[in-house]
């Protein structure tokens, strides 16, 4: 009993004292108790949305994702197709869902150029998301219907200059800025053609419906090695390693078409940073594997650094540098 008094007279005496020890131990008890909710991540099937039509490039890629992270996090991974005005559908989905890790979404460039189209975007591309993961990097390339009667670049540059409005320009959405950038730096006027995924749009270049489009060899790579697309010319600076026989459009005359497609993975804004790094380090497993290296190159895509930093930087500076083309060609976002 005396020594229970004594232990009282001893606490009470340091509680005056001893309130910030109390409150960080508090603090701390919390902090490990947030971070224990976050141990078993991820505990159920994860949902991958793709926010374009299935068969397109982001289809292809997204669904191969899915697979390797399935493996790597011992959890299943769903793709869900919900394509719809240029991926706007898709992305909404994904920024009203709750941040917890078990919705995401496959992007790409179109993520951070759609809002200089669209007036009334419904979330912010920057703000409203949590950059996960890159993907890959890729040139943009000029291909055209094997049933176009212009065989060559030269010959289609020269088709379109002679004939305004006649060459036909399929793009995947409400506006493409490689496509805007084309027309402003190579000062042609021709027809453009809007598709709601690069996956229709090819479909009616196949077919001869139109007769060019500008897009990534992730979406036409397959069809260029069947004969049934021919590659025209390619964006960058340098010739593509893997297509070393086509021509850069600087080569052809055209400045200025410094353009790169890329894929990532984003979640909803205020994703936890325990299952932010959770996901990018098995974002780092999936891109070290050979078979998803081999297939990346095979559509002339360069893996890239999983960091969920270099991510955000990509997503910010097109955004930002899409923003300042809008303003330099007088680009008006429409209804």
């Amino acid at each position: 009993m005396q020594n229970l008094m004594m232990f009282k007279k001893w606490f009470f005496s340091k509680c005056q004292f001893g309130h910030k020890f109390l409150l960080i131990s508090l603090l701390g008890f919390a902090n490990f108790v947030h971070a224990q909710s976050f141990s078993d991540y991820p505990n159920k099937p994860i949902k991958l949305v793709i926010p374009f039509p299935a068969g397109g490039s982001s289809d292809g890629i997204g669904r191969q994702v899915a697979d390797k992270l399935s493996s790597v996090l011992k959890q299943t991974v769903v793709v869900e197709n919900k394509g719809g005005a240029g991926g706007i559908i898709g992305a909404d989905a994904v920024a009203k869902a709750p941040p917890d890790g078990y919705t995401l979404v496959l992007v790409d460039v179109f993520h951070t150029s759609t809002p200089i189209y669209t007036r009334k975007m419904p979330y912010n591309a920057v703000k409203d998301f949590t950059p996960v993961s890159l993907i890959g990097r890729s040139p943009a390339f000029l291909v055209a219907s094997a049933t176009f009667e212009q065989k060559t670049a030269k010959e289609t540059l020269a088709f379109a200059k002679a004939n305004p409005q006649k060459l036909t320009m399929a793009i995947a959405g409400t506006g493409s800025v490689v496509v805007d950038l084309f027309k402003a730096r190579s000062g042609l006027d021709f027809m453009s053609v809007p598709y709601k995924g690069s996956s229709p749009a090819l479909i009616d270049l196949i077919s001869g419906q139109v007769n060019v489009m500008i897009t990534t060899m992730a979406s036409a790579g397959t069809h260029v090695k069947s004969g049934k697309l021919r590659a025209l010319a390619v964006t960058g600076q340098k010739r593509n390693s893997d297509f070393a026989d086509i021509p850069t459009f600087t080569e052809l005359g055209i400045q200025g078409m410094d353009y790169e497609q890329w894929f990532g993975i984003m979640g909803p804004a205020n994703l936890p940073k325990p299952i932010v790094d959770k996901l990018a380090n098995a974002m780092d497993q999936v891109l070290r594997m050979p078979d998803v290296r081999e297939r990346l190159a095979g559509m002339a895509l360069e893996v890239a650094s999983p960091a969920p930093d270099e991510m955000r930087r990509k997503v910010e500076g097109d955004a930002l540098r899409w923003m300042k083309l809008a303003q330099e060609l007088d680009i008006k976002p429409i209804d």
